[in-house]
């Protein structure tokens, strides 16, 4: 691999429900739609790994109107697609864009996450009973 595409992400082709996809990094103009549609799906695609029954139950509809989004598809494609596909394609998506999740939207998640944790420790700590 080139210094050049180290750096700038290059497009992993898959072939999909029989369709040759060019699964690319996003692009500004889809960033605002998949941002919100993917985030509240990142608290569950950090750490480890990803539980994608887990995933797909809880937060399903937002993973697959992300998906649709970042490959310009519509949602009722992705909607038809097998499980198996509709897994490999939203691994890929994530993939391609790991580099934009790790440096922008996973920080900002921690950084509420934390904002949440202390305004609710606090609130918490006004509700306590008194020892005295």
């Amino acid at each position: 691999m080139s210094d050049l595409e180290t750096l700038i992400p290059q497009a992993v082709e898959l072939v999909i429900d029989g369709e040759p996809l060019a699964i690319k990094p996003l692009k500004v103009g889809q960033m605002p739609a998949f941002l919100r549609a993917i985030t509240p799906v990142m608290q569950q695609i950090g750490g480890d790994g990803i539980d994608w029954l887990a995933l797909f139950g809880e937060r399903g509809d937002d993973l697959l109107t992300a998906v649709s989004i970042a490959v310009g598809k519509p949602r009722a494609w992705v909607d038809e697609l097998a499980a198996d596909e509709a897994i490999l394609l939203a691994a890929k998506v994530i993939e391609v864009n790991a580099d934009f999740f790790t440096r922008t939207v996973m920080p900002r998640l921690d950084g509420l996450i934390a904002r949440t944790s202390t305004v609710a420790a606090g609130a918490m700590g006004g509700l306590a009973p008194s020892s005295t």
